[in-house]
C-alpha cells in the first residue's frame, strides 16, 4: 500500500474476529495487522497446542500432572493474555508509525517535516520495543512446548512438535521485523542497546532451534525393509 494515502481504520479487537475475517485483515492489502501481530499469532497458535497437549497430558499417559499444571497455569493466565494484548497493540502502534511517515512525506514545510521525521521514529521506537516483547514471549513458549514435548502424552505429539515450530517461527518472525526496523536508527543509546539485543535473541532462537531438531530426529523412523513379509511365513 502506498504511503501517499491515508490507511484505513482497524476493527477495534481484532483477536475476537472469526478466523477468515481475521485472515481477511492480512491478506486486504493493508500495512496493519502487519507482520509484528502475526508473530504473535504464531505464539497464541503454539501457546493454544501446548494448552492442549498439557490438558490430555494430565488425564492421560503424561508423567508429571505438576509439571504440566504449571505450565498450563502459566500458558493461560500471563502468556495468551500478554501475547491477546500485544497482538492489538502492534497493529495499532505500526498503523500511528505508519500515519506519523504519511504526513512527513506529505508536508513542504522543512521544519514540520523534521518534526514529523522525529516523531516517526520515536513511534518506531515504541513498535520495534514490542516487538522484542513477543519474540521473548515466543522463546519463553519453546521452552513450554519441548517439556510437553519430552513429558507429555505421545498421541499428541504432533501437536507438541507444532508448538515447538509455531513458537521458533514467531520469534524469528519478530527478529526480521526488528533487524528492518533497526536499520532506520543510525545512531543513539536506543539503537546500540537493541542491536546488542538483536543479537543476544539471533543466537537464543539458533540455540531453541537446536533443540528442536533433535526431538525431530527422535521421531525419525526405523529403517524399513525393501522386502515385505509373506503372510505364509
Amino acid at each position: 500500500m502506498s504511503q501517499s494515502t491515508l490507511p484505513i481504520e482497524l476493527p477495534k479487537q481484532l483477536i475476537r474476529l472469526p478466523a477468515d475475517q481475521l485472515l481477511d485483515q492480512f491478506g486486504a492489502g493493508g500495512h496493519s495487522p502487519g507482520s509484528g501481530s502475526a508473530a504473535a499469532l504464531m505464539g497464541l497458535l503454539s501457546a493454544q497446542l501446548i494448552a492442549t497437549v498439557c490438558k490430555i497430558s494430565k488425564a492421560g499417559d503424561g508423567q508429571s500432572v505438576q509439571e504440566f499444571e504449571f505450565v498450563l497455569g502459566r500458558i493461560e493466565t500471563r502468556v495468551i493474555p500478554e501475547l491477546k494484548a500485544l497482538f492489538q497493540r502492534d497493529a495499532e502502534d505500526f498503523d500511528r508509525v505508519i500515519r506519523a511517515r504519511v504526513q512527513r512525506d506529505n508536508e513542504t514545510d522543512p521544519a514540520a517535516k523534521r518534526r514529523y521525521r522525529e516523531q516517526a521514529l520515536r513511534l518506531l521506537e515504541e513498535s520495534t520495543d514490542i516487538i522484542f516483547t513477543i519474540s521473548r514471549q515466543c522463546l519463553s513458549l519453546v521452552d513450554y512446548a519441548l517439556i510437553v514435548f519430552d513429558g507429555g502424552s505421545k498421541k499428541v505429539r504432533g501437536d507438541s512438535g507444532a508448538a515447538i515450530s509455531a513458537a521458533i517461527a514467531g520469534a524469528m518472525s519478530g527478529l526480521f521485523i526488528i533487524n528492518l526496523n533497526l536499520r532506520s536508527f543510525q545512531s543513539g543509546r536506543w539503537a546500540i542497546g537493541r542491536k546488542r539485543e538483536a543479537e543476544n535473541l539471533h543466537a537464543e532462537i539458533i540455540r531453541k532451534q537446536e533443540d528442536a531438531f533433535t526431538r525431530i530426529v527422535t521421531l525419525q523412523p526405523e529403517e524399513v525393509s525393501e522386502i515385505q513379509p509373506s503372510l505364509f511365513d
